[in-house]
């Protein structure tokens, strides 16, 4: 049997402010993108095999959270990207260590790495 595919979704306020967001900041690639009235409306974003839908609805933005869990290369390479890019980033846990980067409608995206 052929296993599932997912993609989580972020809502966010302003599909274009995301996107650039996502692009330039955070270094993910556009694989598509859906406009309504000449801009961005829902799109998809991939980085690393990593993806994630951005769909505009400012009443639910800000609310999403997924965590990508990463082996030992992966978080050195993070790392740097994260210092290279000066990326805000906050250290937690939740029971296990997690990098947290909030992005513009403070969607987080968590980090984990082998412990």
């Amino acid at each position: 049997m052929k296993p599932w595919y997912s993609r989580p979704v972020f809502f966010v306020r302003d599909t274009p402010a995301a996107l650039a967001f996502y692009v330039e900041r955070l270094g993910f690639r556009v694989d598509w993108n859906h406009e309504e009235d000449g801009r961005a409306f829902v799109c998809q974003v991939q980085r690393e095999g990593f993806e994630l839908i951005l769909a505009q609805d400012s009443g639910k933005a800000g609310h999403g959270r997924v965590f990508i869990s990463i082996d030992a290369e992966q978080a050195r390479a993070l790392e740097a990207d994260i210092e290279k890019r000066k990326l805000p980033v906050r250290e937690t846990h939740w029971g296990m260590p997690v990098i947290e980067i909030l992005d513009v409608d403070d969607n987080e995206l968590f980090f984990s790495p082998p412990a």
